[in-house]
């Protein structure tokens, strides 16, 4: 019988931020020498840079992105507000740039073993002169009626189903809040396994809301500016939904 699917979430990484580009490498340095790649699926649920206005930034991230995919394993990425900009102004230019850089574009649907992924772009509908400044994100309509009709597919209904997204739906910080946190509560309640997204650094573990097996704030892989705890690497096992945290920030000894 094979091995369960597993996720590893990463999130926040800020590359471009201090010396985050460095720790966001030993972190995955570590992870491709201490995890073997067969049924592991690596999630990164935004903020992969620290100011995608710096080409530099972009380039370095995928360095590291590419890592992980010649070492064999899947990787997820749906983008941040700083991957459409500087963190508070967005603008279309920085965020096709980064589109571009990681080839993928929302909302993305992913069937991979047991499993279905569903990646939710909530940056996207901020992108207009009146709220392309601050944090703010929002899912918008059209994503959200496609992520309803995608969880109710009659070939998924014996998956798992895994969504990821970088605005936090449960936390609702003022200026960094998901302004459609209600719609989008109303349509994976009781209807998914697992919601990760990221955004706030905390951290915390919301499992179990909205009926939903596990809810994690993936917090910053790259330890920036974190506000509650220090995890930068959580694996999920989708069989059971354990959670096991590990710190791949240290560098290993050879």
């Amino acid at each position: 019988m094979p091995s369960s699917l597993r996720v590893i979430h990463l999130s926040d990484p800020h590359v471009g931020y201090r010396r985050c580009g460095r720790k966001f490498r030993t972190v995955a340095e570590n992870i491709v020498r201490s995890v073997p790649a067969e049924n592991i699926v690596i999630v990164i649920t935004g903020d992969l840079v620290e100011d995608s206005f710096r080409e530099e930034n972009i380039r370095e991230a995928r360095a590291t992105v590419d890592l992980l995919k010649q070492a064999g394993f899947r990787v997820l990425i749906c983008p941040g507000n700083h991957d459409y900009g500087n963190g508070w102004v967005n603008t279309r230019g920085a965020s096709d740039r980064f589109m571009r850089a990681f080839d993928i574009s929302f909302p993305q649907v992913d069937v991979i073993g047991e499993a279905v992924f569903i990646g939710l772009d909530s940056n996207v509908e901020e992108i207009h002169w009146y709220d392309r400044f601050f944090a703010d994100g929002e899912i918008g309509k059209i994503q959200l009626r496609e992520l309803y009709e995608t969880i109710r597919r009659p070939e998924f209904r014996d998956k798992k189903k895994v969504v990821y997204l970088h605005h936090h739906p449960i936390d609702l910080v003022p200026f960094h809040k998901l302004k459609d946190h209600k719609e989008f509560g109303n349509i994976v309640r009781d209807q998914v396994d697992a919601v990760l997204y990221g955004h706030n650094h905390a951290a915390k573990d919301h499992s179990g809301t909205w009926g939903i097996n596990v809810m994690l704030d993936g917090g910053s892989s790259t330890g920036k500016r974190m506000l509650w705890r220090r995890v930068n690497h959580r694996m999920i096992d989708l069989n059971d939904f354990s959670i096991c945290e590990n710190n791949y920030l240290k560098p290993l000894s050879a």
